[in-house]
């Protein structure tokens, strides 16, 4: 009960800072080193495992368990959310799903609770200690058996640091319909070791784009795929400009 109070007091604090001062505000008292025990208490930076707080978000309920500016974010909008709603619109009842930078779970918890009843499966990459055992305590909690993790820096290929996802997973799924890359630079690294994967399943790929765009479409032509959108779903042109978050494409038209 302690620790439930605890926890209100701080979520009540943290509303009230971000409803009543401005951005630049919120920067300034960030900023001060005076300010950074009180910080480290109410973000429980020291801690590994972050608080959990029930989500509601667009017809999914779920625990989830991350930092509480992440928490808040996900109660009141969701993570990513046009890029998560555009994927639940990709993905069927029995798609399985890689999730490479999974990060505290968003996306991943989502996914496995859509493809849960229809025998889907989702396969979860993260690097991050300890955003890894958050999203594992997440998982847990909301008894997503249908989930495999992986504490992983993955790549192009395996290395002393590195795993590529093929080497991880091709020969050991019987299909894989989508695949998300969200790893905040090395994402056409983390695609070119799935090339395995993409040239036996076809699967539709959601990367983020890092000032990259004609690196990553480049090989995506190479491997054979076609057909390019936005994160909205909207179809692009790939010889124009385009400064896009994500890029979804696919060999397939998509049917939307």
């Amino acid at each position: 009960i302690i620790k439930i109070i605890i926890f209100l007091i701080k979520n009540m604090i943290y509303i009230l800072t971000v409803s009543l001062l401005p951005k630049k505000g919120i920067n300034f008292l960030g900023s001060l080193n005076i300010l950074s025990s009180l910080r480290n208490w109410l973000f429980e930076t020291e801690k590994v495992l972050k608080p959990r707080m029930t989500v509601k978000w667009n017809n999914f309920i779920f625990y989830f368990r991350a930092p509480l500016q992440i928490l808040r974010k996900a109660k009141t909008n969701g993570i990513e959310a046009s890029l998560t709603r555009s994927i639940i619109k990709l993905i069927k009842k029995d798609s399985s799903v890689i999730d490479v930078g999974a990060n505290y779970g968003f996306i991943s918890i989502v996914c496995a609770k859509y493809v849960k009843n229809g025998g889907g499966m989702v396969y979860s990459f993260e690097c991050d200690e300890r955003c890894f055992e958050n999203l594992q305590s997440s998982i847990k909690d909301n008894n997503l058996n249908n989930t495999k993790l992986f504490l992983e820096f993955v790549g192009e290929k395996n290395d002393n640091t590195t795993k590529s996802v093929d080497s991880l997973l091709f020969g050991q799924c019987k299909k894989i319909d989508l695949i998300k890359i969200d790893t905040d630079g090395t994402d056409l690294k983390c695609l070119k070791g799935c090339e395995k994967i993409l040239k036996a399943f076809h699967p539709i790929i959601v990367i983020e784009i890092n000032d990259n765009f004609d690196e990553i479409t480049k090989f995506l032509l190479k491997v054979g795929y076609q057909f390019f959108y936005n994160q909205y779903l909207k179809e692009i042109d790939i010889t124009e400009k385009n400064d896009i978050p994500n890029l979804f494409t696919s060999k397939y038209q998509l049917m939307i």
